[in-house]
């Protein structure tokens, strides 16, 4: 069980979207981790609300904040009047916990107030302070790494510089980001050869459309295999939107 309160770290919208939801049991909490290598489980976001509803039961309401990299929903099931005094086009900082449903990650509300405008720059200088050191605290556990690949170890290691929650969320992010880019790669790999069997099978080439409904693959991947096949050379277009192999 939780023995001490969260700290609300701040953090950019683009830094939460990006990152993973780590669903956690019991009273362990859930978090966003994030290609910085941060866990973020409570948060402190600033940005300008560009959105507001409120149920006419008055039992939920949300409002949408956007802080320039992206958006993201704050939702009251409970609390509703912690919005009461926030419109549209207000600058606001919000103090909230990171829940996730149907692949949404949104924020909980604990606290919501109305800073300055110049804290909105303010704010702007402190994120860009926190992802250089975390870019430096990246670099070091790498370089650590390659010394000892025991987690206990790093974290004897990297005292001096770091806590060894800092080394356990680094690690479990960078070695979650090499799975992805692994699986990525292969699948890749497979629809590249799906594709390329495709166009071989045609002999007076095939139709761009066609590839998608027989491959059974994404547009957007097709296209950006497509676009490997020509750029290298493999494959040709006789005419718009056919594909051939040279």
């Amino acid at each position: 069980m939780e023995s001490r309160r969260l700290t609300a770290k701040k953090c950019s919208l683009k830094e939460i979207h990006e990152g993973r939801f780590v669903k956690k049991q019991g009273f362990e909490s859930s978090y966003v981790l994030t290609n910085l290598g941060r866990r973020l489980s409570r948060v402190r976001i600033m940005g300008i609300v560009v959105d507001k509803f409120v149920r006419p039961d008055d039992k939920y309401a949300t409002i949408t904040i956007d802080d320039g990299t992206e958006t993201i929903r704050c939702k009251s099931f409970i609390n509703v009047k912690i919005f009461n005094d926030i419109i549209p086009g207000f600058l606001v900082e919000v103090f909230g916990r990171i829940r996730e449903y149907n692949d949404e990650i949104y924020i909980i509300p604990e606290i919501i107030t109305k800073p300055d405008t110049n804290f909105e720059t303010l704010r702007k200088l402190e994120l860009e302070k926190i992802y250089r050191e975390q870019k430096q605290k990246i670099a070091k556990i790498n370089e650590l790494r390659k010394q000892s690949s025991d987690i206990e170890e790093l974290k004897s290691l990297a005292k001096d510089f770091m806590s060894p929650e800092d080394v356990e969320s680094i690690i479990e992010a960078e070695d979650i980001i090499k799975t992805e880019i692994e699986e990525k790669t292969v699948e890749k790999i497979e629809a590249k050869d799906k594709i390329l069997k495709l166009i071989e099978n045609s002999l007076d080439g095939i139709k761009y459309n066609e590839i998608i409904e027989k491959s059974g693959l994404d547009e957007n991947k097709v296209d950006q295999v497509i676009q490997d096949l020509l750029e290298s050379g493999i494959c040709f277009e006789p005419k718009p939107g056919l594909i051939k192999k040279l």
